[in-house]
């Protein structure tokens, strides 16, 4: 059948009722199939919807099932009638349930038949029940079996299993049917619709094409002159642009960047670099736009060749590369860096000479007019860059003559200078030859003189050579005297302080009582003991003081020195002595007094503390007071003043000497050496100063003692000039000024009134330690709102003192506290029995959050605050107070060592979720918040380091501090990669328990004194020992076995685990055998075999302990046995006899900085 041309109208009104009804028409029919389909759907869900409730209602009749056994169960463990009501309730809704099921099954017989199984089951359950607790209300304690009742429930649960799978596959038979059907029926109408409507398609298009050939052509060419005139004016709209930027710019760079700037805004581009020609050949960068840090550091210069630059330039061509490989060059933003993906590389021409080449990239494909643009601005730009190079070029030239100028200038005022100074030199020379002329002249009148003289300053001179000879003779013999004397001293010091070292050590270790087992009797006798040792070594130090002040060994360390704090603490430390005796203490400073002064302060204060305990001795009754005053230019004077017996005038010199007093006879009242004022003196005197008396019998005495304020070395052995003292007796001979009392030690009061003098009434009690007053007042503010009583602190000490004394129910701490850290605070208040509970929230302004937690901080909030953080703070803390069950996660592997965990820490308060695996810890984590969570290492399906690291990376939920406890021993890289996630690592062993249950009490923040008296001993046991000693091993070289054993029993009791060596040798055989495993070494000097010197100097040697920290310990107290033991390879020094807590600080010190618990 021939086709209708589609160019007449009556074509064209059949062309477009075809393509309308017929589409209606199969939409009609789509409706139809659409209709039919959501019926039958509708009847498959009904089935469905059936299936569903039958199942439900099989579940419900279940859990009645479970419900009975359950009830059962609890009764019969138990014996308690209430555990029977969910049986009885199960029991009597059961039947019901049962019936209502084989009704809905009626059309099914072998589900039918399932159903009655299961009744018949019940049926013999229930009289196995019956029987059960009828036997458990005659006797209690009877046992009965229970296998038949096991069997019975295991046969009911295994027809429900069965029950549940026959429907479960009907219903998802039904299911399938349904989706089987739909998708048959979709499939043949869609068929058909595409069928149809490919054949209208077809047919539409064949009558259209012939209308549409005709307006083509004409449209084409209509396009294509409007997109020549578009580019024609988007090239001139680029020109003008790029030449409005480079109008204002003088200098290259900023040619180039501007240049770059318009482009990039007109174009898009990412990156450029402009490239001028160098006057020798190759190119510099003159100016970038976009590049990244890394390509700003290439280098500034390329080379004539062998580059895409030079080869543009060198033919004056365009290079465009469409597509550069990744990483060719980055573009950088604030944000992010991406590549580059199409690069243009252009030479820029002025007046035929190459001026520059442009090298731009952009993050789209090149496109054609990119080049024609960057070729039409060439021009332009070969201007701008010819102008900026002469301009530049001017200026250097510029430069270059301004200086020349001002060296020309220079120069000549050198010459000026010289002539001047050649001038005063030639006048100079005149009338030193005139006086020469004269002086010759005397010289020969007393040339004759001289003869004579110099034949008696011979016989002189040999009298005097004789005479110097035996003064060297008696210096050698004083010499080798002195040197014989420090020896001696020496050497009595070492057999002093050896035997004294272990009997302080073990006094102090009983006076400290650790064990708990000791009456306070037996505790004072050990005090006294230790207090006698102390005694006895005062005296060893004293002679050894002597000894060095008369060698001129006596090392002086100067510093600056508060007068305000020296006089507060001697003042603490008199009164109570003051006091005992019924004296009162003054101290007293001048107004016009220096704040401070330069000396020794140790030594100032070891003069003053001798000089005010004679006072305090020689006393009875009246006062002792110290006055400070200065003393004329540049001294300072401190007055000792007392009402005591007084010294007789022919005494007053002697008191001075070493080993006398002014009385010192068998039958004296009062004891002592004699040692004090000598070396009291003989210190000032080494300080440039010196000590004077005034004094008369039963009169009192006047020490004074003038020192300069600042410590001068030459001025160290001459003692000043002194001022003549004011006796006691007579206070008006020299009027005192007007004292101020030394600082008082009431505490600072808070910048504003708080609540501390107010009752609770019922509130909570929060305590603010903030040091900004401002701040401060906002969270007072606040707690008042909320119904809190505020108590507020601006310092560390005044905020532990405030918890001590009120012990509030919660703390906000301040992290950046004036003088001590809040850290401290925080570790002060965790280490006390009384506020060790007590819940802290730390705020700071910097980030100072992990040893916060780790202290046993509740939370952490990061100054500034805004007013809902800080009530959130608030409510944060209120949870915690209110809290009444603590929740535990434990994660162990081994089932008993869960039971023993939970024998150890569990409590009525306290709810412990144990499970075995590391993805049930993880789901955990996810379903519930804990409060601590306990770690073994060894699990099942991961590491606990993998653990570790998983909750790391999670971020829906920030896990609770962990506490890990493994029986395995760790290497230094384990442990520092554990230390990233918990600082508390418990190595399970004798002493485990009571660390585990010291730190669980402190993240769980209980009240200690409401745990169990057992739990409460084995806290004070586990903190009597320091977790920077825990499992450390300590290399003891010693060969006397009374340091030995006291040693061993004060490192032990922190925890240590102690080796001991006899002498170097053994030490070094120690090391030999356990490289790795030593933490650090005592090191005794005076040993047979191998002496502590050559055992240091022997492992150093050796590069594997070069880093092992190593403490020298001498009985010898010299500054050069200090020297010779840092020389020999020691990290640290001490003196015998050993003070425990200094040992435990240096030691804190040297060792690696893992902590183990």
């Amino acid at each position: 059948m021939p086709l209708s041309s589609p160019n007449t109208p009556a074509a064209f009104r059949r062309i477009l009722t075809r393509n309308l009804t017929l589409p209606l028409a199969l939409g009609v029919a789509s409706a139809l199939v659409f209709l039919s389909l959501l019926a039958y759907l509708a009847s498959e869900i009904g089935h469905v919807q059936r299936s569903d409730e039958l199942l439900s209602q099989a579940s419900s009749a279940q859990r009645l099932d479970l419900d009975m056994e359950s009830g059962l169960r609890g009764f019969l463990l138990n014996g308690d009638e209430r555990f029977l009501k969910p049986y009885e309730e199960a029991s009597a809704r059961l039947p019901p349930a049962m019936q209502r099921l084989k009704a809905e099954v009626s059309d099914d017989p072998p589900q039918l038949q399932r159903l009655e199984r299961i009744e018949a089951l019940q049926a013999r359950w229930l009289e196995y029940a019956r029987d059960r607790m009828a036997q458990k209300r005659l006797s209690p304690q009877s046992e009965m079996n229970a296998a038949t009742g096991r069997e019975l429930k295991d046969g009911v649960r295994a027809e429900f299993d069965e029950f549940f799978r026959v429907e479960r596959a009907a219903r998802a038979e039904r299911i399938a049917k349904a989706g089987r059907n739909t998708a048959i029926t979709a499939a043949a109408f869609v068929v058909f619709m595409l069928g149809t409507g490919i054949l209208i398609a077809w047919r539409g298009r064949r009558d259209l094409v012939g209308l549409s050939g005709t307006y083509e052509g004409a449209i084409e060419e209509q396009q294509r002159q409007a997109q020549a005139l578009q580019a024609h004016a988007w090239l001139r709209e680029g020109q003008s642009r790029v030449a409005q930027r480079l109008a204002s710019e003088q200098e290259l760079t900023g040619v180039g960047h501007a240049a770059f700037e318009a482009l990039s805004q007109y174009v898009g581009i990412a990156v450029g670099a402009l490239y001028v020609p160098q006057t020798g050949g190759g190119f510099t960068r003159a100016a970038t736009w976009g590049w990244s840090p890394e390509a700003e550091g290439r280098g500034q210069d390329l080379p004539a060749d062998r580059t895409l630059v030079a080869e543009s330039a060198a033919q004056r061509r365009q290079i465009p590369l469409a597509e550069v490989p990744p990483g060719y060059l980055k573009v950088s933003s604030a944000l992010g860096s991406a590549d580059v993906r199409s690069v243009l590389i252009a030479p820029v021409e002025y007046e035929g000479r190459l001026a520059a080449v442009l090298e731009i990239g952009w993050l789209r494909p090149l496109e054609p007019r990119d080049g024609e643009l960057v070729a039409a601005v060439g021009n332009v730009l070969g201007s701008s860059i010819e102008s900026a190079r002469y301009r530049q070029r001017l200026q250097d030239a510029l430069d270059e003559t301004q200086q020349l100028n001002e060296e020309l200038q220079v120069q000549q005022e050198e010459l000026r200078t010289a002539n001047e100074e050649l001038e005063e030199q030639s006048r100079a020379l005149k009338e030193s030859q005139a006086h020469l002329e004269s002086q010759q002249a005397e010289l020969e009148q007393t040339n004759v003189q001289l003869s004579d003289q110099t034949e008696k300053l011979e016989v002189q001179r040999d009298q005097l050579r004789e005479a110097q000879v035996a003064l060297e003779e008696r210096a050698g013999e004083l010499q080798r005297a002195s040197r014989y004397k420090s020896e001696f001293l020496a050497n009595m010091s070492h057999e002093l302080r050896t035997p004294l070292n272990s009997s302080l050590i073990l006094a102090k270790l009983l006076a400290d009582n650790p064990e708990g087992n000791l009456t306070g009797e037996q505790v004072k006798f050990a005090e006294s003991i230790h207090n006698a040792g102390n005694d006895l070594l005062n005296l060893i130090n004293d002679i050894l003081d002597i000894a060095k002040v008369e060698a001129g060994k006596l090392e002086v360390r100067p510093e600056v020195t508060p007068l305000p704090s020296l006089t507060q603490g001697l003042r603490s430390m008199f009164e109570p002595l003051a006091v005992r005796k019924g004296l009162l203490l003054q101290v007293e400073v001048a107004p016009e007094a220096p704040a401070s002064l330069f000396t020794d302060r140790h030594r100032l204060e070891q003069i003053l503390r001798n000089l005010l305990a004679n006072a305090v001795k020689f006393t009875e009754q009246g006062s002792v007071a110290l006055h400070v005053a200065p003393e004329g230019e540049g001294r300072i004077r401190f007055d000792v003043r007392d009402s005591g017996i007084g010294i007789d005038a022919s005494q007053q010199e002697l008191i001075f000497e070493a080993f006398r007093q002014a009385d010192g006879t068998s039958s004296r009242k009062y004891g002592g050496t004699g040692l004090g004022l000598s070396i009291s003196r003989d210190l000032a005197r080494l300080l440039g100063g010196d000590i004077s008396v005034q004094s008369a019998p039963g009169q009192g005495s006047t020490f004074s003692v003038v020192l300069p304020l600042e410590y001068r070395a030459a001025l160290a052995q001459e003692p000043l000039a002194m001022t003549p003292a004011t006796p006691a007796t007579a206070p008006a001979a020299r009027p005192a000024p007007a004292a101020t009392p030394a600082p008082s030690s009431a505490p600072p009061a808070p910048a504003f009134p708080d609540d501390r003098d107010q009752p609770a009434d019922g509130r909570r009690t929060v305590l603010v330690v903030e040091d900004d007053t401002r701040f401060a007042a906002i969270l007072f503010d606040l707690a008042h709102e909320l119904g809190y009583r505020c108590l507020v602190a601006h310092d560390a000490p005044e905020g532990c003192r405030l918890a001590f004394e009120q012990l509030p129910d919660a703390v906000l701490l301040d992290i950046l506290l004036p003088g001590d850290s809040g850290l401290t605070v925080l570790q002060k208040l965790k280490e006390d029995a009384r506020t060790r509970h007590i819940p802290v929230h730390a705020l700071s302004a910097e980030d100072r959050a992990e040893p916060a937690l780790h202290l046993g901080a509740i939370g952490y909030a990061r100054k500034p605050t805004t007013r809902e953080e800080l009530q959130q703070v608030f409510s944060r803390l209120e949870a915690k107070l209110s809290q009444k069950v603590k929740r535990v996660l434990l994660v162990e592997d081994d089932v008993r060592q869960q039971e023993s965990v939970k024998a150890l820490i569990g409590d009525g308060d306290v709810e412990i979720v144990a499970v075995a695996e590391g993805g049930a810890a993880l789901k955990a984590l996810a379903d519930s918040v804990f409060d601590v969570m306990i770690i073994d290492l060894k699990l099942p399906d991961m590491q606990g380091q993998e653990l570790l690291q998983r909750m790391a990376a999670g971020e829906s939920r920030s896990f609770p501090p962990v506490i890990v406890y493994t029986g395995r021993n760790l290497t230094r890289d384990e442990e520092a990669e554990l230390m990233r996630y918990s600082r508390s690592i418990i190595i399970k062993g004798a002493r485990s328990p009571e660390r585990l249950l010291d730190e669980v009490t402190l993240f769980l923040h209980k009240v200690e004194t409401k745990l169990s008296s057992e739990r409460q001993k084995m806290l004070r046991t586990a903190r009597s020992r320091d977790k920077a000693f825990e499992g450390r091993r300590i290399l003891v070289v010693d060969d006397d076995m009374r340091n030995i054993f006291a040693l061993t029993s004060a490192l032990e009791h922190k925890g240590a685990q102690v080796e001991v060596a006899r002498n170097g040798v053994e030490a070094l055989q120690k090391l030999e055998q356990d490289p790795d495993g030593v933490d650090l070494v005592l090191m005794d000097i005076m040993m047979p075999e191998m002496d502590g010197h050559t055992a240091m100097r022997e492992i150093r040697k050796n590069p594997r302990w070069q880093k092992l920290p190593i403490i020298a310990v001498t009985a010898k107290a010299m500054k050069e046995d200090q020297e010779k033991s840092l020389a020999a390879g020691a990290n640290d020094y001490l003196a015998k006899p050993i003070e425990l807590e200094r040992l435990f600080s240096l030691m804190r010190v040297w060792m690696p900085k893992l902590e183990r618990i």
